[in-house]
């Protein structure tokens, strides 16, 4: 699809999410380290915070690790990219106390914030082509990573490094 794409990801079940995965958390065997699925530390905007993934409904593979490449990897090397299923983020967080369900009335997942409103836990976040010369169409966020804190954060980022990453 690429950057100018419109398409819009609808995060069902069966949806792909791809993580891109850094390499210090690159073990053997294309296994990814658990902490490559860690919440980043609460910013000043704890509502903006995110696990950031790709949608593989907007982008294929290829033009994620483009992205990821020219990002983090100074436009050069293989890319590690792990994919997961809407499902299996569901999964782990329940299994982390995050109680994910889908409101048909809203056609979204959700979860309780932090502040106990019902939110999305799944956004559409695009990077615009002016952030970075590839742009990513595809930027999405994994909302409810904001209340995962400390042990439950930890089990769920075990879970997630269950499955082996792709070097692309």
């Amino acid at each position: 699809m690429g950057p100018l794409s419109t398409k819009l990801p609808k995060f069902s079940a069966k949806a792909e999410l791809v993580r891109y995965i850094d390499e210090v958390n690159r073990h053997r065997n294309k296994r990814p380290a658990a902490a490559a699925f860690l919440p980043d530390p609460p910013s000043a905007k704890p509502e903006t915070d995110h696990l950031s993934v790709n949608s593989l409904e907007v982008e294929t593979l290829k033009e994620i690790a483009a992205y990821h490449r020219w990002k983090w990897q100074d436009g050069t090397g293989k890319v590690a990219l792990c994919v997961h299923k809407v499902h299996d983020y569901n999964d782990a967080a329940k299994k982390g106390g995050v109680l994910v369900s889908y409101s048909r009335d809203a056609s979204q997942w959700q979860f309780p914030d932090i502040s106990g409103r019902v939110s999305d836990a799944y956004r559409h976040r695009p990077v615009p082509v002016h952030d970075n010369p590839l742009g990513s169409s595809s930027h999405c966020g994994v909302e409810f990573a904001r209340v995962l804190k400390d042990h439950r954060a930890s089990q769920f980022a075990r879970r997630m490094s269950n499955k082996r990453f792709h070097l692309i």
